[in-house]
């Protein structure tokens, strides 16, 4: 009878103490998937590549072209990639040469006029969060830029380096360019001026004219001449053989070579060279560059009277 009474009892009482259990049980469980675990890594520094390097002077891709007796802008151009993203490039230097042996040297020792030149200021334009589009530019690409000094014959190589931010992080790549060979002359005298003279007079060896002749380009070169006959104004005309040069000033006008009307070698010039070299900077001097010839003219002893004009051919060949 009195198990009957307390039956419910510890029904009931079972059924509390479970609840609680459960209860307990959830908030334990609860409080652990709530607590945080922090986790890190650190990104180390990439460096830069340099890729798609090209030049031009402005005909077309990988061809730089000089200008006789000019100086030309040359561009080249090179993508820059940072997979660590492109804010921490600290600087771009481009450097354009005959030898990629020696990219190092033109750009941290010395620079030639005939082969290497150096940009120190790359700009670029915004291509995307990892890679820019650099340019270097070289303004005064010479005219006289060798063509034959490196053993790869008109090989140049255009050489793009790329710092970031850390010291390791430093790229660089080169690209072969082709430079056109340039043969191209110049003559200072706009023309050759014998004054005033008379019928049978012959000009003085101490007085010559000058033809100053400048090589415009990239190779040496011989220097032929032609003529014409020297037509008069008034009357008659002055033969062209009566016009002679020669290489040494103040020789005796029959020692001379005559101008003839066919394309003829001039044998040497005032440097004693029978070539004009090309120059070795913006300043040609004698023998590098630039040289001279003198002229004598004889004029006939009767027939000829007033202005007597011709012309002369100067013809730049390539040695």
């Amino acid at each position: 009878m009195l198990y009957n009474v307390m039956k419910p009892l510890v029904i009931l009482m079972a059924i509390s103490l479970s609840s609680i259990l459960i209860f307990q049980t959830i908030s334990m469980t609860g409080f652990l998937t709530e607590e945080l675990v922090p986790a890190n890594v650190t990104i180390g520094n990439v460096a830069p590549t340099v890729w798609n390097v090209t030049c031009s002077s402005g005909v077309s891709d990988h061809l730089i072209t000089p200008s006789p007796c000019q100086n030309v802008t040359v561009n080249c151009w090179a993508l820059v990639t940072d997979l660590n993203g492109v804010d921490d490039i600290l600087e771009v230097e481009g450097v354009i040469g005959t030898d990629t042996s020696g990219k190092r040297a033109c750009r941290e020792v010395w620079q030639n006029a005939r082969n290497c030149y150096y940009d120190a200021n790359c700009t670029y334009d915004a291509y995307n969060a990892t890679t820019r589009n650099y340019t270097c530019t070289f303004d005064s690409f010479r005219y006289f830029a060798d063509v034959s000094w490196s053993m790869a014959k008109n090989n140049w190589s255009a050489y793009i380096l790329a710092n970031d931010s850390e010291e390791v992080g430093r790229g660089d790549s080169y690209d072969l360019e082709y430079v056109e060979n340039l043969t191209a002359i110049d003559i200072s005298e706009a023309f050759l001026n014998f004054g005033t003279m008379s019928l049978g007079q012959t000009s003085s060896n101490n007085s010559e004219t000058n033809s100053t002749i400048k090589n415009c380009g990239n190779y040496a070169m011989y220097v032929n001449v032609s003529g014409t006959d020297l037509t008069c104004s008034d009357q008659g005309q002055i033969p062209v053989e009566n016009l002679k040069y020669n290489g040494t000033f103040g020789t005796e006008y029959e020692n001379d070579t005559s101008l003839t009307t066919s394309s003829t070698k001039i044998p040497y010039f005032l440097s004693g060279y029978d070539y004009i070299e090309y120059a070795s900077d913006d300043e040609p001097g004698l023998g590098y560059g630039l040289d001279q010839v003198s002229w004598q003219l004889s004029i006939p002893a009767t027939g000829v009277k007033g202005l007597c004009a011709g012309n002369i051919t100067f013809y730049a060949i390539r040695v």
